[in-house]
């Protein structure tokens, strides 16, 4: 911070008019004397904020003058007298009125070189009102550069402009820091689906839409922040598209409001004047592939233009390819559902096939649709025609989800469907049975959709997912284990299997029990659970393993109950080696060897005539 003496700041104040200064001298009236203003007092808000570009004011609320003649007047003057390094401006005064209050602090006037007017200085004192907040006179500046600030008033008595020693004055200090600027760490684009609101929750799910024009496919949120965190107002913002897609731009009230406006550029600029916050409406132009909108911002301040962020949405042509995975492929006997239920509340799974909320929600069939492109595909209707209605039924519309017999929903991504399928273009069927289905048959269901590129409309995509028919009731189970001995706690995986009355697979979805140990085991015993393909493992398809073997050497036992109509004991048994018993086995070889080479040296020891 540049210092430099007051009576010297005082004289370059004059010369340049870099001084507030306040003053009247009515007609035939007289300049009182310096030593009748005995006390200058200066308010400053002590919540104001002092930045650059914003005015810096300062209150005269308090002038204690002695003696004096009711015609004498007063002239103040304000000055910068320290200031950063290039930081000097001039000080603006204003007055408000004779003797007034009614300056608010703080207020935000232009500097007009008003005069005060004191009518009497005559053991006079002019000061703020009650409440502190109202002023006789202001001085002001602009700060241009960020740092410390001194400025100081005085009774400029000799209206010579210089700061004599005798002249009553006050100083008070400012720190002036850098004004907010523009903060692409803080400022955000979020994404959502069709006209949706985006926010940071919509803008963790992918969107995919069709190429076909007429329906939004996607709305943008932009939010420009300065560094203060505040809506940064006056920054142009613009949006571009690489790839399919059109769009359309517009501030809105707050970033909870979307446009619908509909997309006809691939290119828009606006500022963001008023809000700070840019909604980006996103359209399909007719052409699949890839969409993908960067947003950029040009500072308003330095000019300088940066890329925020980008967002992207698929755009889907026609359907070209269908792929069923089964996951269930065991169907209930005698009638029932698999996948999906029409029991209602007392359902084991779900009945909304689109929403995967629960561990449990497993449709039997998901179908993936693609485009030529391999883009997902959505919005379609899988159709499933059996190769034998007396064992599997068949379907032509979509599942309605209000009872989950048969048929498939698309997949519905979103922050509660934690299980997801994957969203847009992927189906969940539930597949189901006649009354008459019977153990040990089999069928085919053909996944199908009508072929799009066909000419004459009667061609079809298709897919096949073999099925067997299981009863649900075990006729026997059994467990076992992949070793008949572990090592102390080795990992283990222990198989249940379930056979039907028939000596078929039970079900898929039948009840699997609990197992007991009868030794205490690391890990997690299995717990009770439901059979696939008539078998469930203790060790996960990702090979992840949870239950592990005694550490206490011998014999043990997995034991279970079986859900069959006479509730049979299961069991099956394996050991853990001894560690100890193998340490005695490794010792008594150890002196056998010792036993064998001791009669050794005393044979070769005899032969040399050693005694």
């Amino acid at each position: 911070m540049k210092t430099i003496s007051l009576k010297k700041v005082a004289a370059v104040a004059v010369a340049s008019l870099g001084f507030g200064l306040l003053s009247v001298v009515p007609v035939q009236a007289a300049e009182h004397a310096a030593a009748l203003t005995t006390s200058i007092n200066l308010s400053k808000a002590t919540a104001n904020t002092y930045v650059v570009g914003t005015t810096v004011n300062v209150g005269m609320g308090a002038i204690t003058v002695a003696g004096g003649s009711t015609a004498d007047t007063a002239k103040y003057s304000g000055v910068l007298t320290a200031f950063p390094a290039g930081g000097f401006v001039q000080v603006g005064a204003e007055a408000s009125g004779a003797n007034s209050t009614g300056m608010l602090l703080g207020a935000s006037q232009t500097a007009t070189g008003a005069t005060l007017t004191v009518v009497s200085l005559k053991t006079a004192t002019v000061t703020a009102n009650a409440a502190g907040t109202t002023y006789a006179a202001k001085y002001s500046f602009n700060p241009t550069v960020a740092g410390a600030y001194t400025l100081t008033v005085f009774n400029d008595a000799d209206a010579d402009g210089t700061i004599d020693p005798i002249e009553t004055r006050q100083t008070t200090d400012f720190t002036v820091t850098a004004a907010a600027g523009y903060s692409a760490s803080l400022s955000t684009i979020w994404l959502g689906t069709g006209a949706t609101v985006a926010s940071a929750t919509t803008d963790l799910l992918p969107v995919s839409k069709s190429k076909t024009t007429g329906t939004q496919a996607a709305n943008m949120m932009v939010v420009i922040k300065n560094t203060s965190g505040a809506a940064y107002l006056g920054q142009t913002v613009t949006a571009t598209v690489s790839g399919p897609g059109l769009i359309a731009a517009a501030e809105t009230a707050d970033a909870t409001t979307a446009i619908t406006t509909t997309g006809t550029v691939r290119s828009v600029s606006l500022v963001a004047g008023s809000t700070g916050t840019i909604s980006v409406a996103i359209w399909p132009d007719g052409t699949s592939g890839t969409g993908t909108v960067s947003i950029s911002v040009t500072d308003k301040v330095s000019g300088a233009t940066t890329t925020l962020g980008s967002k992207s949405v698929i755009f889907y042509g026609a359907v070209a390819k269908i792929v069923a995975t089964a996951n269930y492929t065991v169907l209930k006997a005698a009638g029932g559902v698999t996948g999906g239920s029409v029991t209602g509340s007392t359902a084991t799974n779900y009945l909304d096939l689109a929403n995967r909320v629960n561990a449990t929600d497993v449709p039997a069939v998901v179908v993936k649709a693609t485009d030529s492109s391999g883009n997902v595909v959505g919005g379609l209707t899988i159709a499933g025609l059996s190769s034998d209605t007396t064992n599997a039924n068949s379907w032509t519309a979509a599942n309605s989800n209000a009872d989950a017999t048969e048929g498939c929903s698309e997949d519905v991504l979103s922050a509660a469907n934690v299980y997801s399928s994957g969203g847009t273009g992927f189906y969940n069927c539930a597949l189901s049975t006649p009354s008459a289905a019977t153990s040990g048959k089999t069928a085919t269901i053909t996944f199908r959709i009508l072929d799009p590129s066909d000419p004459l409309g009667v061609a079809y995509l298709t897919s096949v997912v073999a099925v067997t028919i299981g009863g649900t009731t075990p006729g026997t189970e059994t467990i076992t284990f992949d070793k008949t001995s572990y090592a102390p706690g080795e990992a283990m995986t222990i198989t249940r299997t379930c056979k039907d009355t028939s000596g078929n697979p039970c079900a898929d979805g039948t009840a699997a029990p609990a197992i007991t140990f009868s030794k205490a085991v690391g890990g997690t015993a299995p717990a009770a659970s439901t059979y696939t393909a008539g078998k469930k493992s203790s060790t996960s398809s990702a090979g992840v393993v949870t239950v592990f073997a005694p550490v206490i050497g011998g014999a043990f036992s997995a034991n279970a109950t079986s859900g069959n109509a006479a509730g049979s004991a299961v069991t099956a048994s394996a050991s853990v080696t001894d560690a100890n018993a193998g340490l005695l086995t490794q010792i008594d070889a150890l002196n056998a060897k010792i036993v064998a080479l001791n009669a050794l040296i005393a044979k070769i020891m005899k032969k040399l005539g050693v005694k």
